[in-house]
């Protein structure tokens, strides 16, 4: 009964606890940069594997450490390795919109080429099954042209819950129109999607400067607005972090808007455990990281846009 119980536990439910921090300084190497910051800035990441016996008893004594559904944590239809190769593409995406992000704010140029969003897997439950197929590629969205995977979002999240979004793909070498209405992500509350993975096909960002990121097995996007700021800390002369750690989370877009994401109160505890004194968080993700904030005794500082957290530094 036990075998049949923690193999029935380990195939439906994840254990989400606070993962490992990394001081970016060590990881990442900006040409020519200037490394010389007395503080530091941290990512901060989740730690998930599938739940058996022993760790449920562990969840429930840590207040931390979450027991989810494992379709709320990796898609229903995709498998670990599938999901974590996913994760991958959307952190070296990421990385590049921080490089970006960050050499234009620090007075460069840089460019930023894409053929538009190659379509990974369409969720089980989307609207869109049956309607866009997996290699399909989206090049513009309600009639604005795309080149990145990130462009695709940020259109389609203007969109209500429920309203149709118009979209031109090419599938197999024919340019098609199709339509296919919002619902709302089980994982974001309020936010519409509608219902496919995506990446950016033909990726090519073309830099002046080369910087290095070297992030192991981490993946995923959301540390886009802490490797923009440690690449302009290395950019840029003085040092932002005032001589303080500060960790932090949330995607970051072309047009620098800081974006929520997942596992914040892990984030959080992970931050606080390392010694962070200051944890910037999205906006939306706000509410959720308060609860644990004060009783760890860590800074809390809600941001929209990387020139919030800029400005808040500023004042430090």
């Amino acid at each position: 009964m036990l075998i049949a119980v923690n193999f029935y536990i380990a195939n439906n439910y994840t254990l989400v606890a606070p993962g490992v921090t990394v001081d970016l300084k060590e990881i990442i190497e900006v040409e020519q940069g200037d490394k010389d910051e007395k503080g530091a800035f941290l990512l901060t990441t989740v730690s998930t594997r599938p739940l058996n016996i022993p760790l449920a008893f562990y969840a429930v004594l840590h207040p931390y450490v979450n027991i989810e559904k494992r379709e709320k944590v990796i898609p229903p239809d995709m498998d670990m390795k599938k999901y974590m190769d996913y994760m991958k593409q959307w952190m070296e995406e990421s990385q590049k919109i921080a490089e970006i992000v960050a050499l234009k704010r620090a007075g460069y140029k840089p460019e930023i080429l894409g053929k538009g969003a190659r379509v990974v897997e369409v969720m089980e439950d989307s609207p869109a099954k049956g309607i866009i197929s997996p290699d399909d590629i989206i090049t513009a969205v309600d009639g604005v042209k795309v080149n990145l995977a990130e462009e695709v979002i940020n259109l389609v999240t203007k969109r209500k819950i429920g309203e149709k979004v118009h979209l031109e793909i090419v599938r197999k070498g024919k340019k098609l129109s199709l339509v296919v209405p919002t619902i709302e992500s089980k994982t974001e509350k309020g936010k519409p999607i509608i219902g496919v993975f995506i990446t950016t096909l033909d990726w090519k960002p073309i830099l002046p400067v080369d910087i290095k990121i070297n992030t192991g097995d981490i993946g995923g996007p959301s540390a886009g607005v802490m490797f923009a700021l440690e690449i302009l800390n290395q950019l840029t002369p003085g040092d932002l972090t005032k001589g303080k750690k500060i960790a932090g989370t949330g995607t970051i877009s072309l047009d620098e808007r800081v974006g929520e994401i997942g596992g914040v109160v892990q984030k959080v505890a992970a931050a606080k455990r390392d010694g962070a004194e200051i944890f910037f968080v999205p906006e939306n993700n706000a509410e959720e990281a308060m609860r644990v904030a004060g009783n760890l005794g860590i800074k809390l500082v809600p941001v929209n846009t990387l020139e919030d957290v800029l400005d808040y530094l500023e004042k430090l």
